[in-house]
């Protein structure tokens, strides 16, 4: 059998490119070298621009159906103790990874996609106007041919060409060893490079404070990194971190001792996680995280969600980045397959629509991040933000994709 069809990556990207194709009936396979349902490193937001995308995708009714927290206005806590307050221009979400990817397979798979848990692909190389796929799932090798390859690995993929000149690419496991799902060890080097990315679940003893954060997407700054909180499904609060490789997870191993470390940091952060009870089991951590200032849209073959680029974590439209960028990519795969174009012609449309729509909020991303964690520039950011409260949201507004 030939695929028409084979994603390499089973997140929101791939599952939602794998939906996507399998509802235009074409048969498609999602491939993914972890088992699932997982928690992963993920701000676990839904921003209001991601809420088109998800009903053009037909994903809304069943993100709705996890009971997502409802999140209304972006709260900034800045290192000297300012505080920014920034309503959303609509309502965005928040819901775990663990249960949205496994929502996303469901719809996929209702769809008509076959899902390949536990499935490594050695090499993807392109043969006689199809690819043929090394594939290694429980022990055993096999291969398997797809008319079109879509690359949805993360930021962990790895691409070369083979000395015949034919493309070739593979997965490789990410570096470091800040990848235990429990968050049991996560040591790192001063001198490597990157950041270190970890996130848990905890849920509030207290039902007034989580109350009193539970319409707010809260970012904290503070000397070695910053951190994000909000609510997402069952009561639960998301706590996601992105710390300087070289400082805080240099002296502690698990994802609960960054996080404590994080909040003696911060007075406002201590005083938010006290009221907090953290539940071990769903720490998760990644490392080395590279934020990208330009997407690459392509690289043997065409690249979707965080395989195009790590966005800066504080603009919170990573996922909505994701969502879109399977939707294009499906789009243009679905007129490769009708023989619409040529697989040039898709190289050459699909990297000039996601330069089109990425490089503008990336671009501002890394300025917004700059400014925010800058010690020195942020102590007249609340007093400006108060002056000129529309210049405010739309900074914030500039890091995010447009509405459609």
């Amino acid at each position: 059998m030939i695929y028409d069809a084979a994603v390499l990556g089973a997140g929101i990207a791939g599952s939602a490119a794998a939906k996507a194709l399998a509802s235009r009936g074409w048969s498609a396979v999602l491939l993914d070298r972890q088992r699932f349902p997982r928690h992963k490193v993920c701000g676990e937001f839904l921003s209001p621009e991601s809420l088109e995308t998800l009903a053009r995708l037909g994903l809304l009714e069943p993100v709705q159906s996890l009971s997502p927290s409802r999140i209304t206005q972006t709260s900034l806590f800045l290192e000297n103790g300012g505080v920014i307050r920034i309503p959303l221009p609509d309502a965005a979400l928040g819901v775990s990874r663990y249960s949205l990817d496994s929502a996303f397979h469901r719809e996929a798979s209702a769809a008509g996609a076959s899902i390949r848990e536990g499935a490594v692909v050695l090499s993807v190389e392109r043969l006689d106007g199809h690819y043929e796929l090394i594939v290694r799932c429980g022990g055993e090798t096999e291969v398997l041919r797809a008319r079109a390859v879509i690359a949805a690995w993360g930021g962990a993929g790895l691409t070369g060409i083979l000395p015949d000149g034919r493309e070739r690419s593979s997965e490789r496991r990410m570096e470091g060893p800040a990848r235990n799902s429990r968050g049991q060890s996560a040591r790192h080097s001063a001198q490597a490079p990157g950041l270190v990315g970890v996130k848990m679940h905890y849920l509030s003893a207290d039902s007034a404070a989580l109350a009193s954060g539970g319409d707010s997407v809260e970012l904290y700054f503070f000397r070695g990194g910053y951190a994000g909180i909000n609510g997402v499904e069952d009561g639960k609060v998301n706590i996601a971190a992105l710390l300087e490789r070289g400082d805080i997870p240099l002296n502690h191993r698990s994802v609960p001792a960054m996080l404590e470390e994080a909040a003696r940091r911060h007075p406002a952060l201590r005083e938010r996680m006290a009221a907090l009870s953290p539940l071990p089991d769903s720490a998760a951590a990644v490392s080395p995280v590279r934020i990208s200032m330009r997407p690459a849209a392509w690289s043997g073959i065409p690249l979707i969600g965080d395989a195009i680029c790590r966005i800066p974590p504080l603009c919170g439209d990573g996922m909505s980045m994701a969502l879109r960028s399977a939707e294009l990519c499906s789009a243009y795969a679905d007129g490769y397959l009708r023989g619409e174009f040529s697989l040039s012609e898709w190289e050459r449309e699909y990297k000039a629509a996601i330069a089109r729509e990425f490089s503008r909020p990336l671009r501002w991303g890394r300025f917004a991040e700059s400014l925010l964690s800058s010690a020195l520039l942020s102590r007249a950011l609340p007093a400006l933000a108060r002056l000129a409260p529309r210049a405010a949201r739309g900074m914030i507004q500039s890091t995010r994709l447009r509405i459609r």
